[in-house]
């Protein structure tokens, strides 16, 4: 009888996904959610594809998450004034 062969743990097949997502822009890892939702509403998802895809998506969300904190950071070091980056000036801290 022919053996199957042993199913990649979770564990690294979620590693590969972070991996992969971390490549991705914001834009591309939207539009991968996206997908990834689009499945999850399908009634006839069996229940283990169900739990792969929201696992799948939950990354994809935290890529988003990670580049719009980025982003942020980035807006809040801008000077309103010039929409330039601030220096940190540390002489006038007398």
């Amino acid at each position: 009888m022919p053996r199957k062969k042993p199913e990649p743990s979770k564990t690294s097949e979620q590693d590969t996904w972070r991996e992969d997502a971390s490549q991705l822009s914001y834009e591309e890892a939207l539009q991968a959610l996206d997908v990834l939702l689009g499945q999850l509403q399908d009634d006839s998802i069996p229940l283990a594809d169900l739990q792969k895809n929201h696992a799948h998506a939950s990354i994809y969300l935290d890529r988003c998450d990670l580049l719009l904190s980025q982003v942020e950071q980035s807006v809040r070091q801008l000077d309103p004034n010039t929409m330039e980056e601030r220096t940190l000036d540390t002489s006038n801290n007398e």
